[in-house]
């Protein structure tokens, strides 16, 4: 059996059209059009309460690769050589492993996560992808400067270099684009379609597919955003300014909060698009017959949401940028709806069943579609989400990270009246109307997020509810540190002045 394992950056669980229905609170802008997801859907066990781990991207990669919890939470740093990891494992059952990615955290600025695999081909440009240097500064040619966004700077440079961190980048690597085919998602799927070609006889590959759309900056082609912004005369071009600051500007009018809402839409269209034609290669090459496909995406965003108007992620994270779809489609094992709940390490017992194999002792990791067959209880009575416990310090007082049910997602907080309790993709906190509520998710995460192997140090000055001191030694996880002088090479390593 090959597997195919995709996992799609920034794609929220209530912005799939086989999610939107009754169970959630309505989300803060129409539903985009997403057909090539909902016909996967329909053939696959889709898992409405998927939620994510360590976050964001690099983080919730190490979960899925390794299948082992961060001790709580993985912190952003490169894979460690010395893990096995599920293309190692599987290679181990005499799969070939091949890696296909846009996300340039992948590979870029030595974060190693092309190791495991047999062979890896990245595609270029994406956000903080970097891939020519230029010293002329030009609007890609579906831009152009709108007076609604006019309360920033107008010049290019001010614009692509300061106002948006990764924008020279970008429009350097973007260079000479004009057709739809030349977008980084599009020449993604085309790749994977063209692997597929390449590899119509085999029943032993594994193919991971990481697509960083729809990721920042929601920058799709001009007929994709006429979909959802359907102002009289619009053209569809979009402001650059729009990625960067701009979209969290005080003084962001209503028609602009609608627009970018409408910029979102159109980028998970734009995916959806090009995901639909590497699902039409796999029933053209006969390989849907003996190939599994396993859908996931690494986190969400707000869109207009978060109190008020927010766009983008934030720290720590709530349902809109916790709760994830999940598609597992295995033939001959037919579909169907799960409520159990999920998170990202889960895929590496899902990925090794489907394999024939089973996880190594120690990793934490259910086979997902048993969980969905199986009656009883849950293996997890909540999810854990958040960065890693190294920025606790920073924010004593304050959320924590997040503990999700079926219902709600609990903000937690040291102290019990600092916590904050929200419906799922609801901005409204409930928690003082629902105290009883608070108390139990708290005291169930406090003894989930000690399970996970939570420094004693912080444990017993989340127990204290705050009164004992913030610790000054704990270890803030149970991975090796970074490699000497090793950073994020996509901030200030760009364009430092």
């Amino acid at each position: 059996m090959n597997i195919v394992l995709i996992v799609i950056d920034t794609l929220r669980y209530d912005y799939v059209g086989a999610n939107s229905n009754a169970r959630l609170h309505p989300p803060a802008a129409p539903i985009p059009r997403t057909p090539n997801l909902d016909r996967l859907a329909r053939s696959s066990w889709n898992f409405h309460h998927a939620f994510s781990a360590s976050y964001p991207t690099i983080p919730q990669r190490t979960d899925v690769m390794t299948g082992r919890y961060g001790a709580p939470f993985h912190r952003w740093k490169p894979l460690d050589c010395d893990k096995l990891t599920i293309p190692g494992a599987l290679a181990a059952l005499g799969y070939c492993t091949q890696l296909i990615h846009d996300t340039p955290h992948l590979v870029n600025g030595g974060h190693r996560f092309d190791f495991p695999f047999h062979a890896w081909t990245p595609v270029r440009g994406a956000e903080v992808d970097r891939a020519w240097i230029s010293d002329t500064w030009a609007h890609l040619p579906n831009w152009r400067l709108d007076p609604m966004f006019d309360m920033l700077p107008r010049d290019d440079e001010t614009v692509l270099r300061r106002g948006w961190n990764t924008g020279a980048g970008y429009v350097h690597t973007n260079r000479g684009r004009t057709r739809e085919e030349d977008w980084n998602v599009a020449k993604l799927f085309t790749t994977a379609s063209r692997f597929l070609k390449d590899n119509t006889r085999r029943d032993n590959f594994f193919l991971w597919i990481d697509c960083f759309d729809p990721h920042e900056p929601w920058d799709s082609p001009p007929e994709f955003v006429r979909l959802y912004d359907q102002t009289p005369g619009y053209d569809g071009k979009l402001d650059p300014r729009s990625f960067g600051q701009g979209r969290n500007h005080p003084e962001i009018s209503p028609s602009a909060v609608e627009h970018l809402k409408a910029q979102y839409a159109a980028k998970v269209t734009f995916m959806d698009k090009w995901l639909g034609a590497f699902l039409d290669t796999l029933e053209e090459t006969g390989l849907a017959e003996r190939t599994a496909v396993v859908l996931t995406a690494d986190h969400g965003t707000n869109v207009g949401d978060r109190d008020g108007r927010h766009f983008g992620k934030s720290v720590p994270p709530r349902a809109n940028e916790a709760h994830v779809p999940l598609l597992v489609r295995v033939p001959g094992a037919g579909a169907g709806e799960s409520d159990r709940i999920v998170q990202p390490q889960d895929l590496f017992a899902t990925v090794l069943a489907i394999a024939g194999g089973e996880p190594p002792e120690g990793a934490e990791s259910f086979d997902v579609l048993t969980l969905a067959r199986e009656d009883g209880p849950e293996r997890r009575r909540l999810a854990l989400c958040g960065r890693s416990v190294d920025g606790w310090q920073q924010r004593p007082d304050g959320v924590l990270f997040s503990a999700l049910d079926k219902e709600s997602c609990l903000g937690v907080a040291a102290r019990p009246e600092a916590c904050e309790l929200r419906r799922l993709h609801a901005d409204e906190n409930v928690a003082a109307q629902h105290p009883d509520v608070v108390e139990r998710l708290r005291a169930t995460a406090l003894e989930e997020i000690g399970r996970r192997g939570l420094d004693p140090a912080l444990l017993e000055w989340l127990g204290s509810e705050g009164r004992l001191p913030f610790p000054t030694e704990y270890r803030s996880t149970d991975a090796h540190p970074a490699p000497p002088g090793w950073r994020t090479y996509f901030q200030n390593l760009y364009h430092g002045e």
